[in-house]
């Protein structure tokens, strides 16, 4: 008997040796054949690979039969979620850039520029839009529109120029273009927005605007659900109500029912979810870090969105400038509301911030013109 329970011992230990190698190698797998620090953009065949094991170390630690997909109990399905995924504390950044490129690897201007934050101190989750002609220092290349920043020397210069001159370090970023939009919206289903009247002639200008077959046409006011090129036509309009101001509203807008659609989801379904986002986006963070992000987001509940312009209409000024229009800014004022709204939860109040000190920066522009 002795004899036969040290056998059994010896087998266990084996086993056990085993799977430590094996979750060791799976490991060093994912973060050195699927994953890398920089830029990630996968190959249909490598997105299939990588889904197909993160597909299975997820099975394997919610207790799903890997070979078989069989599931001992909804308790231990419910259970998983939570030891699979992590949830991120504090607040996290993330920079979301819509481009006006045809495709990911072109050179572009950033048509789009939002500043994502997962809060979860506050269970919040924010988006600030800056606006593209924002005027600001750029290293090498002056003062221009921050947009240019990104048609110069793409995300990093882009990351660079919004610290320095908003005093705020985003080292995370996803890069989508206008079509790849448009498929993502369409894999969530599509979005509920709120046209008013006065948008329908100009989303209707926009809609399938290099698509072969057209979505139809907005045929009136109200809410309604739009798919893919709809959606991507409400954000692009700008030649109606407020402008770009209002254009980069839009933009939150449907950036919030997005975000929705997304903290709806079941933690069970990230992989396939995964794999039908990634090949229409470019970004520096790992699947599984996304897949915490929604997590995060799907664990806050009854979350609040927030949203922000940058800069705020009292901090800045329109005008012609050196031959092209910009938005000249108090850059000291502006960055602090950024960071109060980021970090601190605090919402702009026009009040708190001093108009004298707009104006005397207003007249240093106009002296150097």
């Amino acid at each position: 008997m002795q004899k036969r329970a040290k056998s059994l011992l010896k087998f266990v230990a084996i086993i056990m040796l085993l799977f430590i190698i094996f979750c060791s190698l799976g490991y060093w797998y994912l973060r050195n054949t699927i994953y890398s620090n920089d830029e990630i953009k996968f190959t249909e065949e490598q997105i299939e690979e990588k889904v197909k094991v993160s597909q299975y170390f997820n099975q394997a630690f919610q207790g799903i039969n890997p070979i078989t997909g069989s599931i001992p109990s909804s308790e231990v399905k419910e259970n998983a979620n939570t030891e699979t995924y992590k949830e991120q504390e504090g607040v996290t950044n993330i920079l979301l850039l819509g481009t006006d490129g045809r495709t990911l690897n072109e050179n572009s201007r950033s048509d789009s520029i939002i500043i994502a934050t997962l809060d979860n101190n506050h269970k919040k989750i924010k988006y600030t839009s800056i606006m593209r002609d924002t005027y600001v220092q750029i290293k090498g290349h002056g003062e221009d529109k921050i947009n240019s920043a990104f048609a110069y020397g793409g995300v990093k210069l882009l990351t660079d120029t919004i610290y320095r001159n908003f005093n705020i370090k985003i080292d995370k970023y996803i890069i989508v273009n206008f079509w790849g939009f448009e498929d993502i919206v369409n894999e969530l289903g599509g979005i509920d927005i709120n046209i008013k009247e006065y948008e329908i002639k100009e989303i209707n200008k926009y809609i399938g605007e290099v698509d072969e077959v057209k979505s139809p046409a907005i045929a009136h006011a109200g809410m309604q659900h739009l798919d893919g090129q709809q959606a991507l036509a409400y954000s692009r309009i700008r030649k109606v109500g407020n402008g770009s101001y209002e254009r980069t509203q839009r933009q939150r807008t449907v950036m919030t029912e997005v975000g929705k659609k997304i903290m709806n989801i079941n933690p069970i379904q990230y992989p396939n979810m995964l794999k039908a986002v990634l090949p229409y986006i470019k970004t520096n963070v790992e699947p599984i870090q996304l897949m915490n992000y929604a997590y995060t987001a799907y664990s806050m509940g009854n979350v609040e969105f927030e949203g922000l312009q940058l800069p705020a209409n009292e901090l800045c000024e329109g005008k012609i400038y050196r031959g092209a229009w910009v938005l000249l800014i108090d850059k000291e004022q502006n960055a602090k509301m950024l960071n109060d709204f980021i970090f601190k939860d605090k919402k702009y109040d026009p009040k708190n911030f001093d108009r004298k000190q707009v104006q005397y920066i207003m007249n240093e522009y106009s002296n150097r013109e």
